[in-house]
């Protein structure tokens, strides 16, 4: 049996996104992570992803200048 074809793909979250997301709301990576996978729905989990959004947006736009 082909093990190659049957790996999962994961997201590749920004590290540097995650510390900032760690620092702001004081929680752990693992539940940030959980969050941004969709394994916890509070309000905070939400604004945790508005936030990776919108951060990730602001990174692209400044990348894209250079």
């Amino acid at each position: 049996m082909d093990k190659s074809s049957k790996k999962k793909s994961y997201n590749q979250y920004n590290p540097a996104i995650i510390k900032q997301l760690k620092q702001k709301y004081g929680l752990t990576t693992q539940f940030i992570g959980q969050s941004l996978r969709g394994e916890r729905t509070s309000d905070t989990s939400l604004k945790i992803c508005e936030d990776y959004k919108q951060m990730e947006r602001e990174i692209n736009k400044a990348i894209q200048k250079v």
